[in-house]
């Protein structure tokens, strides 16, 4: 097996996604001139002929090949069926122009050819045929696959993060936000989802893995975007806001006072985003014992009322 035949040169950008391709896997090479071409194989293989059951995909089901191709990128836990079926017309096609009630087809292909498990938590792609697909892929084709991943996952998060009744939901898509490649994201989208994931874990009172999480997508929009993106500070206010509800005051101190010092320079005094971090901050001073340091956007705005005849 080879490469893809088409990759797009650049990844799927989150206004224009079906002007691109998803990979899927290559099918088989035409035989050589003058050799005998064999017969088509059935659509059963054999359990270990992942190599042969992905060629003939790709030649009978180009819209599965796709969709296996997505799922294998993610994590290995189920992904939720509507993770796709909700957002189908946003993909290019062959897999972008299944019907939502045509979508059980493409997964029925792929259990039986053995590619894929379905159960009433969602399609899990077994490991050995995830390591055969991406190994297919390649480097470019398995990152264009995560990113239509990603578009895919953010588009499928709640709206909610404090409500209880949607926090089995994201528990079952919290390991596929962070699989699609959050931290490195050029995806806005994916990246507000990965930050809501955050604050839903701290409302369910997981500040360990709030803490593992923020510090991953934190120490990755640093690198990509800048101490100063409104994204990477939205992100240090929640790592800090982790490290309160684990009682490391002192680390989430720091960490708020260079946040808002930050905020003010980029977002300006009088920003929603300013105010609430510099509130959180009040907070972890008042718990230390130590007396608030002013708020400057306060103390700005008294300074205008003062002056006012």
């Amino acid at each position: 097996m080879g490469a893809p035949d088409s990759v797009p040169l650049a990844e799927p950008g989150p206004t224009t996604p079906s002007t691109a391709v998803v990979p899927s896997p290559r099918p088989a090479a035409d035989p050589a001139p003058g050799a005998v071409a064999s017969s088509p194989r059935p659509d059963r293989h054999d359990p270990g002929d992942i190599e042969g059951a992905l060629e003939t995909l790709g030649e009978r089901h180009p819209a599965a090949a796709q969709l296996l191709c997505l799922c294998a990128v993610l994590h290995p836990a189920p992904v939720p069926v509507d993770v796709f079926t909700r957002s189908l017309p946003i993909l290019p096609r062959p897999l972008g122009g299944v019907a939502p009630l045509q979508f059980n087809g493409l997964v029925a292909a792929l259990v039986e050819a053995g590619l894929m498990h379905r159960g009433h938590q969602g399609l899990r792609v077994p490991e050995p045929v995830r390591a055969a697909v991406r190994d297919d892929l390649g480097d470019e084709a398995a990152g264009v696959c995560r990113a239509y991943a990603g578009i895919l996952v953010a588009a499928a998060v709640p709206d909610q993060v404090a409500e209880p009744s949607t926090w089995p939901r994201w528990a079952a898509l919290a390991p596929h936000l962070i699989a699609s490649g959050a931290a490195h994201s050029t995806d806005p989208v994916l990246r507000a989802a990965a930050c809501s994931l955050v604050a839903s874990l701290l409302h369910r009172g997981k500040a360990r893995p709030a803490r593992t999480i923020a510090t991953e997508l934190h120490t990755g929009w640093r690198e990509t975007l800048g101490p100063d993106h409104p994204d990477t500070l939205r992100c240090a206010h929640e790592l800090a806001r982790s490290l309160v509800a684990a009682g490391a005051l002192l680390p989430a101190r720091k960490l708020l006072d260079d946040t808002v010092h930050r905020l003010v320079g980029t977002l300006g005094t009088t920003h929603p985003q300013t105010r609430v971090a510099a509130e959180t901050r009040r907070g972890v001073l008042l718990r230390m014992g130590g007396m608030p340091r002013p708020d400057p956007s306060r103390a700005k705005a008294a300074h205008r009322r003062r002056k006012q005849p």
